[in-house]
């Protein structure tokens, strides 16, 4: 009798996020131009985008690496950011003095949706999403408490960590999608390259080689880097809004909340 192999299929997790004051909430749903004020793009926009630049980059795309590169230095800038504020609020708790037992602050009805991102940059922006929901949980204790003035709570949740998660959110706006043309195509110098070339502009050479890449790139399938178009449904895995309100209209700006 002939042995079969045993099969095992795909790998799912269900992950959901909990979020239990409001900054973090609007820093996750952004703000649209319905609203009458100018746009703020969210996390969840975020996830969309980085998204497609994920999915291009695996299509062999340099420009997409380029973008991708510079996702991961905001990434560890926005992180950098919110340790330094996060190590600034536990100082200021420490004060409380011992025999006071203060506990930590929990929404009596916190926000909780499902997460889909579409590579590891947007996990580690939702981790950096839960820190800021941390630190603001912490900010608002001491304030509650008397241990931090309306100045210094303003300052912190919306002028440092929310400027610096803002700042995350918007940087892959401007990402304009699969550039038509793959490495292969650059050192054929072929037609597709030299129309990338004109509409994108020159790239270092080490990304251009494939040398220098994102930590967190994706394997490049060369059967979908001869695609190109418009994004397709993988490209945009967890995404619910239209082009239109993915990016930012006239006006809107990264430090208006």
């Amino acid at each position: 009798m002939a042995s079969t192999e045993p099969r095992v299929g795909q790998l799912r997790s269900k992950i959901e996020m909990t979020l239990h004051t409001y900054p973090a909430v609007l820093a996750w749903h952004g703000r649209g131009v319905e609203s009458g004020k100018p746009q703020v793009v969210g996390l969840k926009q975020f996830l969309s985008l980085a998204g497609r630049v994920h999915q291009a980059a695996g299509r062999d795309d340099p420009y997409a690496d380029s973008y991708l590169i510079m996702l991961e230095e905001k990434v560890n800038e926005t992180r950098q950011a919110l340790q330094q504020l996060e190590a600034r609020i536990s100082s200021v708790l420490k004060q409380i003095p011992e025999g006071l037992d203060v506990s930590r602050n929990v929404s009596q009805q916190p926000f909780v949706t499902p997460v889909f991102t579409g590579g590891q940059m947007g996990w580690q922006a939702v981790m950096l999403l839960m820190q800021y929901d941390s630190i603001v949980r912490d900010v608002l204790l001491a304030h509650h408490i008397g241990l931090l003035g309306n100045k210094q709570r303003g300052a912190m949740i919306r002028d440092q960590g929310g400027h610096a998660l803002r700042s995350l959110c918007y940087a892959p706006v401007k990402f304009p999608g699969f550039s038509g043309a793959t490495r292969d195509d650059f050192a054929a110098n072929n037609a597709k390259a030299r129309n990338a070339l004109e509409k994108y502009g020159e790239l270092p050479q080490d990304i251009l080689e494939g040398t220098r890449r994102s930590e967190f790139a994706p394997t490049i399938r060369r059967e979908e880097a001869s695609l190109s178009g418009n994004a397709s449904a993988l490209e945009l895995e967890g995404a619910d809004l239209d082009d239109d309100q993915l990016l930012p209209q006239s006006g809107a700006s990264e430090d208006q909340i």
